[in-house]
């Protein structure tokens, strides 16, 4: 969210936030008029880092939160904005690939509020395998989407094996049956019950936090997907209710992430409308199933230029992790805008084409078709802001090179 300050030297910059999404480059300039009026409003800078990140300008965004913070001081808005600034710092440096320094700003997201139940059960938050407290059971707690749990549950399997202690995951609901049967974590749970006799050698951390305590570096990660596998059982059940044609290779389709993470300027714009994939309706030899679930899903058209797969109802029909795993196990390729089902394919191995916004959250980087987080995985991003066209076509050549000799 854009910062405001409510002086006639602001009015510049009051004038940018509603070009910050669409024409970041004529908001910087009106931000530079009021920085050039009051080179000390901490909120000028928080904005202008914003016009940057908005043109993939990071070191200029980095450089410009840092100057917000600085100028924090002397701000009666101190709080708001060094809150705010050192969160999207925090965002932009692990977009740049500082790591380090990254991982110990990205600790500004927590609130120890949402946490005081963890707190006042288990204590001071586990630090790290210098941590010297005793050690019996490691409780990792999920935040934030179903994508983050699913990327970063991998380090809850690592620590399980470095630590020599079980590791429970405190999850999503939706998620807890497939981690529990498809990863080697000790438990997974969505519920936590305060029993007064827990064993006092119980520790806790957020599992975002992991990172920080690992110092993890994406380069270097101990345990590559796929780290996560599925009944064969569910495999072969979605084998026959998807009744492919044997014929044809099949396509799984996913558009909209969910809605309520994509509320800053930071994750605007990451969905792609069901629309822009008609284009995909002149590829031949294949069939497509939708796996949109929830919100997005009532933009799906099986009258339009795709063909579906005959089981696409039986898939519709389905809000299970399993059977959505299981889908995309039996399918040749996933096409989907960045969401938690990529993170799924990744962490199965499964094969996944995933398209970008020009600017992306920061766990894929600026540059680049493939990402060290998720080997399967190829990138395509937009060369510009809201430019999917381009996307698809990059989609389509892909898909030509890919099948044709």
């Amino acid at each position: 969210m854009a910062m405001q300050s409510f002086d006639a030297a602001a009015a510049p910059m009051h004038a940018a936030k509603p070009l910050l999404d669409r024409n970041p480059i004529r908001a910087q300039r009106l931000i530079g008029s009021t920085i050039v009026q009051r080179p000390d409003l901490c909120e000028a800078y928080f904005n202008l880092g914003l016009a940057f990140h908005q043109q993939g300008r990071l070191p200029a965004a980095i450089r410009s939160y840092r100057r917000a913070l600085t100028c924090c001081a002397d701000c009666q808005l101190e709080g708001l904005v060094a809150r705010s600034a050192r969160r999207n710092l925090a965002q932009d440096l692990l977009l740049h690939g500082a790591f380090r320094e990254g991982w110990a700003l990205y600790e500004e997201r927590l609130d120890r509020q949402n946490h005081d139940f963890f707190h006042n059960l288990f204590g001071r938050p586990w630090q790290g395998i210098w941590d010297e407290r005793p050690l019996s059971r490691l409780l990792l707690v999920a935040e934030q989407g179903l994508g983050d749990t699913l990327m970063f549950c991998r380090l809850g399997i690592q620590l399980q094996i470095d630590l020599n202690v079980p590791v429970t995951l405190f999850c999503q609901k939706p998620l807890v049956a497939l981690l529990q049967q498809g990863t080697a974590l000790d438990t997974v749970t969505a519920s936590v019950n305060h029993d007064p006799s827990h064993d006092a050698s119980v520790r806790w951390c957020p599992l975002m936090s992991v990172p920080l305590r690992v110092h993890l570096q994406p380069s270097t990660l101990t345990r590559q997907a796929p780290y996560l596998t599925l009944p064969t059982n569910a495999i072969q059940r979605w084998q026959k209710l998807l009744g492919r044609n044997p014929e044809k290779q099949l396509i799984a389709l996913h558009w909209q992430g969910n809605p309520r993470h994509e509320g800053s300027l930071y994750s605007q714009g990451r969905s792609i409308p069901f629309s822009e994939l008609q284009a995909l309706g002149t590829l031949s030899g294949v069939e497509f199933v939708s796996i949109q679930k929830g919100a997005g899903s009532e933009q799906l058209r099986l009258d339009g230029p795709l063909r579906f797969v005959e089981g696409q109802a039986a898939v519709s029909a389905s809000m299970d992790f399993i059977d959505t795993a299981a889908v995309l196990a039996n399918c040749d390729l996933l096409i989907s805008a960045d969401s938690g089902v990529v993170h799924l394919a990744g962490a199965l191995g499964l094969p996944a084409w995933v398209a970008l916004r020009h600017v992306p959250e920061w766990r894929w980087g600026l540059h680049g078709e493939r990402s060290p987080w998720y080997p399967s995985l190829r990138l395509f991003r937009q060369p510009s802001h809201g430019d999917w066209n381009s996307v698809m076509e990059a989609l389509l050549n892909a898909w030509q090179q890919k099948v044709l000799p």
